[in-house]
């Protein structure tokens, strides 16, 4: 009976705190159907909640176990941030990066995508910035999202400055303690480099949000950890040890820009000192480094898109940077295609020939790869395939080396499912992009009607 009753304050306290609000923390749901719930059922619960701690309370003193809970998560909601100099635009790629940030460490409540706060705040006609007063922002977090935590502020580039030099101001407020709401992370600042938004204030906002010391790294999830161990790799023949002809199983025929055959720009060689074990080496002159770079591609893997993959591989360089790149892709409708394979593997050919369809890439993880010479470096990222019309459902990898002369060697490269994709998050409301809240069958409904209305009479001059 107490574990049935944990189990009910459990869910009812997840309920109540969430405000029966599924449009925002699950996709789907109607303004009418949240209105509903959270007028009509949201006290229900919390009724319910009070029978169930009373009743628990009670039993506690027999069962002391049963009072025992974990303590809830608490919502947080990452606004955009407002950036006056480019109509909204790098503002909300900094709301984006938060929430994207939040999603990868847990521990809160978070809504399912970005979108969701975007259509809430268009919905009330909101607005949040830095100077923004604590009681208007509070109203606008427990009313609008019925959540505890916000984070907000604003991005403004500086005029007159040869680099890029933005004045940042960032908030994060928890407006359910009493007597007051607690200022977690405030601060306004002069950048020098953009790179400081993302790897020097960011991390100091997400520090002081889990409170932990600066620098400390995230606290381990056990589930992302044991997925991470036991999931297969989605590469074939990352490790490049089978190949046939020349080949590496799993992988491209042709590398670089022009597509060539493998042997002069990418070859699979053993390694240096280790011939037991095989990499693959791009290696190419200064004026090639220096404009198309070399790439090389692996074969077309399945994604789920809102589903969480970790990528991981050894690297090393004699000079030239490095990058590596994983483009998903969509399967899309198309009459006609140019006379090269959709995955751009064989050679070009004149004219057009009949296709009916053709994979389009939606979304690119792009990982920049950061580490000393002549040594084994290791690049593990994390990435979520997401886009707001089309679908990511096919992966690839792309390794890629540029500026400069010299080779780029890779080996052992993995990608992995560590986080399913949530239910429901494969529905969406369909947008070209990010920069709109017009969905695509709002404007083909615009569009229809405008077909639909006569053209007015054309009326005669006055003589």
């Amino acid at each position: 009976m107490t574990g049935m009753l944990n189990g009910c304050l459990g869910h009812s306290a997840a309920l109540a705190q969430s405000g029966g609000s599924p449009g925002l923390l699950a996709a789907g749901g109607s303004p009418r159907s949240r209105r509903f719930i959270a007028r009509v059922l949201c006290p229900a619960i919390h009724s319910l909640k009070t029978v169930c701690g009373v009743l628990i309370t009670t039993l506690s003193v027999l069962l002391p176990s049963a009072a025992a809970q974990p303590p809830e998560k608490k919502v947080v909601i990452p606004f955009d941030f407002v950036s006056k100099f480019d109509q909204g635009h790098y503002g909300r790629k900094i709301g984006q990066m938060i929430w994207k940030k939040l999603e990868r460490e847990g521990g809160f409540i978070i809504p399912e995508t970005m979108a969701d706060v975007r259509d809430t705040v268009a919905a009330g006609n909101l607005r949040l910035a830095p100077d923004t007063p604590l009681d208007e922002v509070a109203r606008i977090v427990r009313d609008d999202f019925d959540a505890q935590i916000a984070i907000w502020g604003s991005v403004e580039r500086v005029a007159g400055h040869r680099w890029d030099v933005y004045d940042l101001k960032i908030r994060c407020v928890d407006f359910s303690t009493r007597p007051k709401p607690t200022v977690i992370y405030s601060i306004d600042a002069r950048t020098k480099t953009v790179s400081e938004i993302p790897h020097r204030y960011v991390k100091q906002l997400l520090d002081k949000l889990y409170g932990r010391k600066p620098g400390a790294l995230p606290p381990t999830n056990k589930s992302v950890e044991e997925n991470w161990r036991k999931n297969p790799n989605l590469v074939t023949g990352g490790d490049f040890e089978k190949a046939a002809a020349g080949v590496p199983h799993g992988w491209d025929s042709r590398a670089g820009q022009k597509r060539e055959p493998l042997g002069r720009l990418v070859r699979r060689v053993p390694e240096p000192g280790n011939p037991a074990n095989h990499v693959i080496r791009l290696a190419f002159d200064k004026p090639l480094g220096d404009s198309f770079g070399v790439m090389y591609y692996s074969d077309f893997f399945p994604v789920d898109e809102g589903a969480t993959y970790r990528f991981q591989c050894r690297w090393r360089t004699d000079g030239p940077a490095a990058k590596v790149f994983i483009k998903c892709y969509d399967q899309t409708d198309s009459s006609y295609r140019r006379g090269r394979s959709v995955d751009e593997t064989a050679p070009a050919r004149r004219g057009y020939v009949p296709q009916q369809s053709q994979r389009r890439e939606c979304y690119r993880s792009q990982q920049n790869l950061k580490g000393p010479r002549n040594t084994w470096n290791t690049q593990t990222e994390d990435f979520t395939p997401r886009h707001t019309k089309y679908t990511p459902r096919w992966g690839r990898v792309m390794l890629y080396g540029y500026l400069g002369a010299g080779s780029v060697e890779f080996d052992d490269v993995v990608v992995k499912q560590i986080i399913p994709a949530s239910p429901g998050a494969g529905d969406k409301r369909r947008r070209h992009s990010m920069e709109t809240d017009v969905t695509i069958k709002e404007m083909e409904e615009d569009e229809r009607r405008g077909k639909a209305e006569p053209d007015p009479p054309h009326r005669r001059p006055k003589r």
